[in-house]
């Protein structure tokens, strides 16, 4: 609720998205280390406090940049459905042969962990050079409603970073 609370506050997803994987990242680094047992423990809590956190501000982050009714829940139910497909892989990302360390588990949770924040790095250059192209159009009188429908694909519209 921290950062959900600051990234509302700020008005900006990113660096509180990154502190997220970062934590996620340390925890999974912690897990396929050689450590004891009570340290991989609480590696687990900084897997769920940065994985459980980064998760519903990456949703967040995307449906706002999303102008439009239309647009906003084409694009929630799609972002949704792909990322169910974890649920897919972690059945067999952690077999029962890999007892009890589960590296190829842990290394495929942290490459997905970090294609997550190689994504966001990519949406985050893509919607700055957005708003940099969009900075040079001025107001083209368009309506209300018509400002309403076209969302984020008006020219005075701003991704939220």
């Amino acid at each position: 609720m921290f950062l959900a609370y600051f990234s509302d506050l700020f008005r900006h997803r990113f660096v509180f998205i990154m502190i997220a994987i970062s934590a996620s990242l340390s925890g999974f680094a912690v897990m396929l280390s050689p450590l004891s047992y009570t340290i991989k423990y609480g590696g687990l809590f900084l897997i769920a406090a940065g994985t459980y956190t980064a998760m519903p501000l990456i949703v967040c982050w995307f449906n706002m940049n999303l102008g439009g009714h239309h647009r906003r829940a084409i694009g929630s139910a799609w972002q949704i459905g792909f990322g169910n497909i974890g649920g897919i892989i972690a059945t067999y990302a952690f077999l029962s042969k890999d007892a009890p360390n589960y590296v190829p588990g842990y290394a495929i949770c942290i490459a997905f962990v970090c294609l997550s924040a190689i994504s966001s790095v990519i949406y985050l250059v893509g919607c700055i050079m957005a708003n940099r192209r969009r900075e040079s159009v001025t107001d083209i009188g368009q309506t209300e409603w018509e400002k309403t429908e076209l969302g984020d694909l008006r020219a005075g519209y701003r991704y939220m970073l």
